[in-house]
This record gives C-alpha cells, sequence and structure tokens, in this order.
C-alpha cells in the first residue's frame, strides 16, 4: 500500500512540472493556484505514505536551512498583519485612513493580498523541493526523473520549433496577443522559455552522462578493441545527441541574451563540475577518458547547433549597451528604494503596486517586475528578510556541492542541482524567469532531487 501511494505522489509530482509550462509557463491566477493544490496534493500523499512507513522520511539537509527559510516565510507572513506596531507601518496607510475619513488598520505591506498570493506560490515550491528531496533518494527514480524532464525539455523544444520555422500563431494559446518572432514555445516571454529549457538542457547533459559512464554490470566481460568501442558510443549517444542539438538550437531562437549566457554559465558549471569530480579519482583513467568524450562530444554538437542558428543572437549580443538599457535606471530606482526602507521592505509580493511610489522612468511601461529577482526580494522582504532568504537557498547549493566532493557515484545530481542554482542565480541578476511558477518548480525539482543525492541513501556510499 505504502509503494503505491508512494508511487503515485511521484507521477504526480513529475506529470505537474512537465506539464506546469503548457499553460503559458503557469503564470496565470488559475493555473498557479490549480499548481499550488496539486502540490498540496503529492505532499498529502508523500505524508500518508511517511505516516505508514516513518522510515521513508528523510531530513538530510542541514537543520539551518529549513530554519532559515522558515524565518524568511513568517517574516512574508508578518507583513501582511495588521498587529504589528504602528511605527512600522508605511505612512500610506494612515495618508489614505485620512483622506477617506475612515479608520484603516496599517500594515507593513502595502498590498496584504497580493503577499498572501506570492506566500502560497512559495510554499507550493518549497513542498515540491521537499517533496522531490524524499522521492528522489533512490538513483532509479532520480534517473527517470531526469529522463522525463529531458523528454519534455525535447518536446516544448520542437513544438517551439515547428511555431518558429512554420510561421505559425497557435491561437489557442497565445490568442490574439502580437508576439515577435522569437521562439517562445508555450511561454508568453521568450525570456522564461529560455530559462526553462536551459534547466532542461541541464537535465539532458546529466541524463546523457550518467547513461554513458555508468558500467554495465555482466557476469562475463569480454575485451573489446578500439572499433567496437567506438560503434557501441555512437549507437548510445546519436538519440541524446539529437536531443540536445534540438534543444540547444531552439534556447539560441529565443534571441535571449540573458536565457542564453545564463545557460552557458550552468553548463559551464555541470561539466566543470564532472570532469573535476572524475579527475580526483584515482586508478579510473578509463572513466577520466570516456567522461571527457562525453563532454567534447556534447559541447561539439552545441556548438554546430549555435552556430548554425546563432546570428540574430550574437547581433543582439554585439548591439548590447548596458548603460543605455531602460532596466539600469530601474535598478537605480529600486535602489533608492531599498535605502529608504531597508529594515522593514515594502511586503513580499507587493512590488507591482509598491514601485509606482519609486517609478521615475518616463517611459509609457511600468515595470511590474524588477527585472533582477535579487534586488526585488530586497525591495520586497528588506535587506535582513531577502538575505535570509538567500542563505537558505546558498544552503542547498552547498549541500550539492558537498554532494559531489563526497559522493562515490552518482554525483552527476548534485552537480546538476548546483549548476542549475548558478544558472538560475546569473539570470535572476537581469530577468525574473525564477518568479514563473513552472520556472521555479522545474527549479525546486532538479535541487530537491539534487539534495536528495548528495546523501546515500545507505548512509554508506
Amino acid at each position: 500500500m505504502t509503494r503505491r501511494i508512494t508511487g503515485l505522489a511521484y507521477v504526480l509530482m513529475v506529470l505537474l512540472v512537465v506539464l506546469a509550462p503548457l499553460p503559458l509557463g503557469s503564470n496565470r491566477e488559475w493555473s498557479w493556484s490549480l499548481a499550488a493544490a496539486l502540490t498540496g496534493v503529492v505532499g498529502l500523499l508523500w505524508l500518508v505514505a511517511g505516516l505508514l512507513r516513518p522510515v521513508d522520511i528523510s531530513a538530510a539537509i542541514h537543520p539551518a536551512i529549513p530554519t532559515l527559510f522558515v524565518f524568511a516565510l513568517l517574516w512574508a507572513g508578518v507583513q501582511t498583519c495588521s498587529a504589528t506596531p504602528s511605527s512600522w507601518h508605511h505612512p500610506l496607510w494612515s495618508m489614505t485612513s485620512e483622506t477617506l475619513g475612515m479608520p484603516l488598520l496599517g500594515r507593513v505591506s502595502l498590498a496584504p493580498q497580493d503577499g498572501w498570493t506570492a506566500i502560497m506560490r512559495l510554499t507550493g515550491y518549497a513542498l515540491l523541493f521537499l517533496v522531490a528531496m524524499q522521492l528522489g533518494r533512490s538513483e532509479r527514480r532520480a534517473r527517470a526523473v531526469f529522463g522525463w524532464l529531458t523528454m519534455a525539455g525535447l518536446a516544448y523544444a520542437v513544438f517551439g520549433l515547428a511555431v518558429y520555422w512554420g510561421g505559425l500563431h497557435p491561437h489557442w494559446l497565445f490568442g490574439e496577443t502580437v508576439l515577435g518572432h522569437d521562439l517562445r514555445s508555450t511561454f508568453v516571454n521568450r525570456n522564461h522559455f529560455a530559462t526553462w529549457q536551459g534547466l532542461t538542457i541541464l537535465c539532458a547533459l546529466a541524463y546523457f552522462y550518467q547513461r554513458m559512464v555508468r558500467p554495465e554490470i555482466r557476469p562475463y566481460a569480454v575485451p573489446k578493441d578500439r572499433e567496437t568501442q567506438v560503434e557501441e558510443f555512437v549507437l548510445k549517444s546519436w538519440k541524446p545527441m539529437i536531443a540536445l542539438v534540438l534543444m540547444v538550437t531552439a534556447l539560441v531562437l529565443t534571441h535571449s541574451r540573458g536565457g542564453f549566457l545564463s545557460t552557458v554559465a550552468g553548463a559551464s558549471t555541470l561539466l566543470w563540475l564532472l570532469d573535476k569530480r572524475v579527475s580526483a579519482r584515482p586508478g579510473e583513467e578509463g572513466r577520466r577518458k570516456l567522461s571527457r568524450i562525453i563532454a567534447g562530444t556534447a559541447l561539439a554538437v552545441a556548438s554546430i547547433a549555435f552556430f548554425l542558428t546563432s546570428e540574430v543572437l550574437l547581433d543582439r549580443i554585439e548591439r548590447t549597451d548596458v548603460t543605455s538599457e531602460e532596466r539600469v535606471a530601474v535598478f537605480g530606482n529600486i535602489q533608492r528604494a531599498i535605502g529608504d526602507n531597508p529594515g522593514l521592505g515594502f511586503g513580499y509580493g507587493t512590488f507591482a503596486d509598491s514601485f509606482r511610489l519609486y517609478d521615475q522612468n518616463e517611459g509609457p511601461v511600468h515595470y511590474d517586475k524588477a527585472h533582477n529577482t535579487w534586488l526585488e526580494n530586497a525591495f520586497e522582504l528588506g535587506v535582513m528578510g531577502a538575505t535570509v532568504l538567500y542563505l537558505a537557498l546558498a544552503g542547498l547549493a552547498l549541500t550539492c556541492w558537498k554532494g559531489v566532493r563526497r559522493r562515490h557515484r552518482d554525483w552527476v545530481y548534485p552537480a546538476t542541482g548546483m549548476a542549475a542554482s548558478i544558472l538560475i542565480g546569473v539570470h535572476a541578476l537581469m530577468d525574473f524567469s525564477v518568479q514563473i511558477p513552472a520556472v521555479a518548480m522545474l527549479f525546486a525539482l532538479i535541487l530537491g532531487i539534487g539534495c536528495s543525492q548528495s546523501y546515500s541513501s545507505l548512509k554508506t556510499d
């Protein structure tokens, strides 16, 4: 019975993440609410399985990490409450009360309802991470998750390529919305799909590596000549390589500078960790050589896809002048706002409303996102609250880093978790893709698997 419940939770978890990009990245109220509800169902199934068989529950990560996260979450909740000192309340509440001639309960947050929505979403991501960390302790399940994510990345890439090259406009998906000629698959914003696709490329690289390097257990091993080894390598690698070509092509055709550069940073981190880990083990010259052949093959295939389709992207990168971009002025306004209220913040999830007080750009566009998640969290939570949240996330990345060094096998999963953290962290400097539910859920799943596989399920490796 326990196995069936656990299996159902596992299937629902994977389906939730794989299907999340389909409704516009789940970036609509109905879709992110549904995703949060389904995540709750997955969590309840795992909890029931854990109560039936407590040994299935594992708390491997350092207790400081969940403590820091809960503190940040509680502070976000405190910002929405009226039972706080009046000196904490934003002056706009009292000004509004005087203008309307009626008493209003003041709060730190300027938009409490938006704050609760943001808390709901963040809690859902944390729950998804927790369930992934529990269910991903089995290497078989972890490998299957990466396989499914690779197939999902390929499927959305193929759909995006068909729409892009066919000059199509799926009205059932985008309606009458006018979109530029960039590949975006099922996302409205090309940058968001670029981040999501970049994460699946990391999964594809890890899945390909694990499939090629993992030794085959045979009762009798017959030595193979070089020609046979090459033939077996080609037969095992041609399908993953075709998938990688299509996924990289889709990434490049998004024409997203930030998405491409952050993916390069993440993929470089992953390949470096894999090579460093294999090189650190004595007596494995054969595996080290195979590892570098795999990395070289993946790089060669990705380079071919890049140079065949990168004309527009390279042109955008060459014409980039950071000082002339409007978002730089926005960053300056945000920093000024943080300086005005560094301790309390303006309320988690309230940037769209709160930033109106500081938006001094003359353009007709109002920035409802900071295009820099690091700054936006500091604006909303305050410097202390944002720092606590960042320390919790850094602790998870550090857990993956230790897992790469600690594990005797299956270190590819924590290496991918570390690489995904780099990808997300770099892109968060210039955009807000991680705030899109489909991207956040994918990141939570990869990081959960990475942290889970940072420890041996047998306690000894």
